[in-house]
């Protein structure tokens, strides 16, 4: 398919405002211009209560916004979210108007953490703040009024990455326990040689790009070779036994589509549960644009899915007289 007419239109006004390669400037500028993002986001929705608070990590409290949609009958799960921007970039206010509304569509309570970034943290450390925010959201979780025993790790972009990472460490080290994982446009394996068609397709011209990922992957990494271990790219994991099922959402023109639903069918060949959906015209970014119609559709289909896996809540029975 062609690219839709609201992503063209979006890519139409990056456009007019000559925004730079992000590959081409310096990550201070880079961190000013994916936070430009927030200008096109259009107005935040309300939502019954926000919390701002902290959680340790390995090196430090890590900050954490809860956002709380009004009440609804029966047990809510807890969604620990991970913010994109090529783990270099981003933070709780990018997505912020994206998590309200996914608060409000789906009735869970979301919480949006804030990890270490590089390059001054490179890998493993924001993957080893990820497990341990999830494990201590988990502990937390009647204290923002959800149910611990109903556990969502989700993140979009890098935060897809950190999320499926997360989950491939709490199934090596013992836990926590995730019900389900829930990754938007993830980035799972290296841009470096990538044997996918789309890292060709879309290598230039959608804004994310692939002279960009090579750029986050060389921020990120140490050195080349950790490149391959399997939480720093979940799709080269030789063993995917065990992990919790997923929802995979990818865009269409997108560099790291084909990654995203390779990971969906290694999934299942494993035994997992992993259902994809491709979101048709879309860009890498769609999920950060609340009013697009692709955004709206992934809200959606998570709200969908949330309900399918832990049950329609039922309305509270009457007293007896």
């Amino acid at each position: 398919m062609s690219l839709h007419p609201e992503a063209a239109a979006f890519l139409d006004r990056l456009a007019e405002q000559r925004m730079p390669p992000l590959d081409q400037v310096g990550v201070p500028t880079a961190r000013e211009l994916m936070n430009g993002l927030r200008q096109a986001q259009g107005p935040a929705e309300p939502v019954d209560a926000i919390t701002e608070t902290c959680v340790p990590g390995p090196a430090g409290l890590l900050p954490v916004r809860v956002y709380r949609p009004a009440r609804r009958p029966g047990p809510r799960p807890l969604v620990v979210f991970f913010h994109g921007g090529g783990w270099i970039a981003g933070d709780v206010e990018l997505v912020d108007k994206p998590l309200r509304s996914l608060a409000n569509a789906s009735g869970a309570v979301v919480a949006s953490v804030e990890y270490r970034r590089a390059p001054e943290t490179r890998f493993p450390g924001p993957a080893e703040d990820a497990h341990a925010a999830v494990g201590a959201l988990a502990g937390r979780a009647e204290e923002f009024g959800a149910d611990g025993g109903r556990l969502v790790v989700a993140g979009e972009s890098a935060g897809g990455n950190l999320a499926a990472a997360a989950c491939l460490m709490a199934k090596d080290r013992g836990g926590p326990q995730i019900d389900l994982q829930i990754l938007i446009c993830p980035s799972l394996a290296p841009a470096e040689n990538s044997p996918f068609d789309s890292y060709r397709q879309y290598a230039s011209g959608y804004l994310n790009t692939r002279a960009a990922m090579l750029h986050f992957w060389d921020l990120y990494l140490p050195s080349p070779g950790k490149a391959a271990h399997p939480y720093a790219s979940p799709l080269l994991a030789t063993d995917h036994k065990g992990l919790p099922p997923a929802l995979i959402l990818t865009a269409e023109c997108d560099p790291l589509r084909d990654e995203a639903e390779e990971y969906g069918r290694r999934l299942r060949a494993d035994g997992v549960p992993a259902a994809v959906r491709r979101h048709d015209g879309a860009l890498h970014v769609f999920f950060l644009l609340p009013g697009l119609t692709a955004a709206r559709h992934a809200r959606d289909h998570i709200a969908h899915t949330l309900r399918g896996h832990f049950g329609t809540p039922r309305p509270p029975r009457p007293c007896a007289r």
